[in-house]
């Protein structure tokens, strides 16, 4: 029992010895640019002091199964376990290996430590891989195989040298006793590491002891985050409950009131046709007009004047699949979860595309992309589209990148598209999802050449500036809303910070514009459906997370931004940035601010378990 219990205390070792000794720091020097401050010895010791437990935790996890098969061979030693436990290193150095390398990866994409909703990602392994080149793909797969034979050469050594051999050996009950008891024992001691001794078990808030997210994020052990997550139950009603239910209630309706009279009328119809653009990653980082990068988007700063121009939107999240939802159907990003995941309460969710489809409106939605991927056709079409178009309805031989069909000549086909239903005298409603600006950021453009991120907005800004030039002199443009923002910021490593990302333009074209104005006030993009139907004169009772920031009953305007597990609200007094694990401010500490968001959070929840 002596080999068995030296076999079990080093192999625990080793696989705590992975990850504090290879795994933090690999992250801490790959991602250091995702670090505001500058990282000090004590800041170093903090993570490891407040990190090591979730170490511990997945070194016992995966101790558990050794301990298995070692019992077993303590009981009958004429039970092989050195090729069962060969086999189980092999497994374990892969996962380990697989998941240093994606979580210090992704992390510069996502700001969040991988948990289990990559694996909603990686239902399309096109979509997963679109966003990176063939050598980064490669180096991270050359990366988990190193990382691997690296663990797996310890394993190995380990099995090789101590693993107990069988022998023909009996024992009497008493020695099955204290093998048993000795055992159980070591069960139990595994069994409190994962656990923890407190009243709640352990969780990954254990590890956040500071507002900067990197070391929160540094001291938690990716593998450990990504068990615990699988272990969040889908019980919506149950989570972000704060307050008394009433209480909440109370607190909530003012902040998002469902009536209203539209003080400012953009219109000069109340039945255009409609174009809506979601345009891929576009925030204020790469138009100048709000203060960002000059001379990247022209023709969006150009058009600002002649149009209805919001200076001041938020996205209400932080990737596509939240965006859609925030957009079309007025519904705020989720900091747990997507909704759009859950296919049965998609025709729950309210859809400005199907308002439009009850009204007669022939409705589409045009992407050049594979609309198989994050479930955006099912959400299209429980929204309320009566068609749908992506890359598989144009010619192979059309301008591709990783992503799908090039922008510039999707607009093309767009354009014919709405010439046609003109033609015909039809009423319509697009949605018009852009692709080129996303990573790889490769497009047939090349006018700012220093910066490919930067050129890749050029080019959708030059095809954009195109389309709506050609537009203008067309039948079309006279009865036409054309409604452009982004779906969410860029998310990039050199993208600045968390709520510099959130701010995207919001621009209203179109010869259905009354005449060009600025409008200054804090709105959300979820308040778009709102004030959108708020103009036609239709009621906008269902989209209970929508205003109509143009009616009488807007007296306080915020903006709400839900990112993986935090969220950031703005008013007029400033932000906050909350992060729920940690249960603390990040930036911006605010009584007032916190409170509301919390309050936002919870009827949130409710009404997500309801749909």
């Amino acid at each position: 029992m002596k080999q068995e219990i030296i076999y079990l205390a080093l192999h625990f070792v080793l696989c705590s010895l992975f990850f504090l000794l290879i795994q933090r720091p690999l992250f801490c020097i790959y991602n250091h640019k995702a670090n505001a401050e500058k990282l000090k010895f004590n800041d170093i010791l903090q993570i490891y002091r407040f990190g090591y437990k979730t170490d511990l935790i997945i070194a016992a996890y995966f101790t558990a199964l050794p301990l298995l098969f070692l019992w077993v061979h303590a009981h009958f030693p004429i039970f092989d376990t050195k090729t069962p436990l060969i086999i189980y290193s092999i497994i374990t150095s892969l996962v380990f290996g697989t998941i240093t390398i994606a979580d210090t990866a992704l992390y510069k994409f996502w700001k969040f430590k991988i948990d289990s909703s990559v694996f909603a990602y990686l239902r399309s392994l096109k979509g997963a891989f679109a966003s990176v080149s063939g050598l980064y793909i490669f180096t991270a797969f050359a990366s988990i195989f190193f990382f691997s034979m690296l663990c797996m050469g310890a394993m190995w050594w380990l099995a090789n040298e101590f693993a107990p051999q069988s022998t023909a050996e009996s024992h009497n009950w008493l020695e099955h006793v204290g093998i048993f008891a000795g055992f159980l024992l070591t069960a139990g001691c595994l069994f409190i590491i994962i656990r923890g001794l407190g009243r709640r078990p352990n969780n990954p808030s254990m590890t956040f002891y500071c507002k900067n997210p990197f070391y929160n994020h540094s001291g938690l052990n990716p593998l450990y985050n990504m068990i615990y997550s699988f272990s969040v139950k889908d019980d919506f009603a149950k989570q972000f409950q704060a307050f008394d239910a009433e209480e909440c209630r109370k607190e909530f309706e003012p902040l998002f009131p469902l009536k209203g009279t539209p003080e400012l009328q953009l219109l000069n119809t109340s039945r255009p046709n409609v174009l809506f653009v979601v345009w891929e990653s576009l925030c204020s980082r790469h138009v100048g007009s709000l203060g960002g990068m000059p001379n990247v988007t022209p023709n969006i700063d150009r058009l600002a004047k002649e149009g209805v121009y919001f200076t001041q939107c938020y996205a209400g999240s932080f990737r596509t699949d939240r965006g859609l939802v925030c957009l079309l159907s007025g519904y705020l990003g989720q900091p747990t979860t997507t909704v759009i995941r859950y296919t049965k309460k998609l025709p729950n969710l309210p859809a400005l595309p199907r308002v439009f489809k009850n009204l007669g409106y022939e409705t589409t939605a045009v992407h050049g992309g594979d609309l198989t991927i994050f479930h955006k056709s099912d959400y299209y079409w429980a929204a309320g589209h009566n068609r749908l178009i992506s890359q598989k309805d144009f010619p192979t031989d059309a301008p591709t990148c990783k992503w799908g069909i090039h922008d510039g000549y999707v607009m093309s086909w767009l354009y014919d598209d709405i010439i046609k239903k003109t033609a015909q005298g039809k009423q319509w409603y697009t949605t018009f999802q852009t692709l080129s600006s996303h990573e790889t950021w490769e497009v047939p453009y090349d006018r700012i050449k220093d910066n490919k991120i930067a050129n890749s907005f050029a080019y959708v800004d030059d095809c954009f500036g195109k389309f709506i030039d050609k537009l203008k002199a067309s039948p079309a443009w006279d009865n036409l809303l054309v409604i452009c923002t982004g779906d969410h910021g860029v998310n990039i490593e050199e993208s600045g910070t968390r709520s510099g990302n959130t701010h995207i333009p919001l621009l209203l074209l179109g010869g259905a514009i009354k005449q060009p104005m600025q409008i200054d006030k804090i709105v959300n993009q979820t308040d778009i459906a709102a004030t959108l139907l708020g103009q036609m004169e239709l009621p906008h009772d269902e989209f209970i997370f929508s205003r109509d920031v143009l009616a009488d009953t807007y007296t306080y305007p915020f903006a709400f931004h839900a990112y993986n597990n935090g969220f950031i609200f703005r008013d007029k007094t400033g932000f906050t940035d909350f992060d729920n694990v940690a249960n603390c401010a990040i930036i911006g500490e605010d009584e007032r601010r916190e409170r509301l968001g919390k309050v936002i959070l919870q009827n949130l929840y409710t009404d997500l378990s309801k749909r």
